[in-house]
């Protein structure tokens, strides 16, 4: 069973992550890499003058884009999730 205090951390951080991504303002475009154990499991890029995200999963080589900050923040909180469990 999860510890919903570290799940909910988990994802707060992910989210500050991004919001400063959405903040910055030295590049249009903003990427960020996220990793579990030292290893990247995916890629996120933040097009500001779109406003679209762009999540690449480096695991399984996939690629979506969102418009809603909420959806990618639970994408990517899934695939590291996935990801520890693996290893």
């Amino acid at each position: 069973m999860f510890d919903n205090k570290y799940n909910t951390s988990d994802l707060k951080q992910i989210l500050n992550r991004l919001r400063a991504m959405m903040d910055s303002t030295d590049n249009s475009v903003q990427t960020r890499r996220f990793d579990a154990f030292g290893i990247e499991a995916l890629q996120v890029s933040y097009d500001q003058l779109t406003k679209i995200w762009t999540v690449q999963e480096h695991r399984e080589i996939r690629q979506f884009q969102f418009d809603d900050i909420d959806l990618v923040a639970i994408e990517i909180y899934d695939v590291l999730h996935d990801f520890k469990l693996i290893y």
